[in-house]
């Protein structure tokens, strides 16, 4: 499962429902120190989850 803008809100929502459910997640966002402590909290919960930092200047 691929979240694109994950943040606190809905984003990390649906990583811990589809995870809870067997799917990997991506995370994808702009700040990867925010998607690393995301993916370090569902790892926690046992969800494989990753962080992906997508920033374009």
């Amino acid at each position: 499962m691929v979240i694109i803008g994950a943040g606190p809100g809905l984003g990390f929502s649906l990583a811990k429902t589809f995870g809870k459910n067997g799917f990997r997640i991506s995370l994808v966002s702009r700040t990867q120190e925010k998607l690393d402590k995301y993916a370090e909290q569902l790892g926690e919960m046992g969800i494989e989850a990753q962080g992906f930092c997508c920033r374009y200047h």
